[in-house]
């Protein structure tokens, strides 16, 4: 059996690693080592959990606040498995993911697949199926991946691709990352797989690491193009061609949203009208008689 490497960066998120490392700990698939990489922890809880932290085949490093990328690198260097999987220490794996992704990748002889992925069920303050697809799936096509990020960050790689990639780029400290990590992995040559079931489990609990990206979206997205331009060089067309399409296709649901909205204003009105009128000769019914 291969060796998994679990990286678990932590930054003052320590009350859910119970929850994170019982996860890996109750897969079906066994042979796995655990990194707890507390990247800097200010908040007390935290800090005091990581420091009595004891469980089997885990153990904590404690750096000081570097950023995600650095934290993960830092845990990957600390690892020997040929199988690496980098959880956020709030979310949680199915027990059957391992088992199923290293069945995949073992089969891969020919080393088509860089990473194994699955559906990813968001919980928490938020309950919505995202449905990742991969090489195997119907509708995937490499240059989606330049406009959205297709792939949960959980997903598990080949140490080879990372040590290829020169691991994660530790100065986008300000987010987006993973998704240049898998930008990287493609322009590689490889492609993913996915698992077609929900085998990943992402917490959206208060404002996440996402939320504060995103809100820098313009000036990040930027840099990501800039930093990977021959991968958006040569999947230009397809991509502005798939921006046309679904422009077209929100004109069209808008118009739709129009003429359904007229309609019912239209009802609403002619409705309105007839209660006026119902009302009106209620009353001449009631106040002309007493007025004879």
């Amino acid at each position: 059996m291969k060796l998994i490497s679990v990286i678990i960066p932590c930054y003052n998120q320590g009350i859910y690693l119970e929850d994170s490392v019982s996860s890996i700990l109750a897969q079906t698939y066994q042979r796995t080592e655990i990194i707890i990489v507390n990247d800097g922890s200010t908040d007390p809880e935290t800090i005091q959990i990581l420091e009595h932290f004891d469980k089997p085949g885990c153990k904590v490093l404690h750096t000081s606040n570097q950023g995600l990328p650095s934290a993960r690198n830092t845990g990957i260097k600390q690892t020997t498995g040929e199988y690496v999987c980098c959880l956020d220490a709030d979310d949680r794996y199915h027990p059957d993911y391992f088992t199923k992704a290293v069945t995949v990748l073992d089969a891969d002889t020919k080393r088509r697949f860089g990473a194994i992925a699955s559906w990813v069920q968001l919980f928490g303050e938020s309950d919505v199926l995202w449905k990742t697809i991969g090489a195997n799936t119907q509708g995937f096509a490499p240059f989606l991946q330049g406009t959205r990020n297709n792939i949960h960050s959980s997903t598990m790689f080949r140490r080879s691709c990372w040590e290829e990639l020169g691991g994660f780029d530790q100065s986008m400290v300000q987010g987006y990352e993973d998704w240049d990590f898998w930008l990287r992995m493609l322009a590689l040559g490889y492609e993913w797989y996915c698992i077609e079931e929900v085998l990943i489990y992402y917490r959206r609990q208060g404002t996440t690491m996402v939320d504060t990206a995103d809100l820098q979206r313009p000036r990040l997205l930027e840099a990501l193009i800039r930093k990977n331009t021959v991968f958006y060089s040569d999947n230009f067309i397809p991509m502005l061609l798939e921006r046309d399409q679904e422009v077209r296709n929100l004109q069209q649901e808008n118009q739709n949203l129009r003429e359904q909205l007229q309609k019912l204003c239209e009802k609403s009105s002619r409705s309105t009208s007839q209660t006026l009128r119902h009302i009106s000769s209620s009353i001449a019914r009631k106040i002309l008689p007493a007025l004879k």
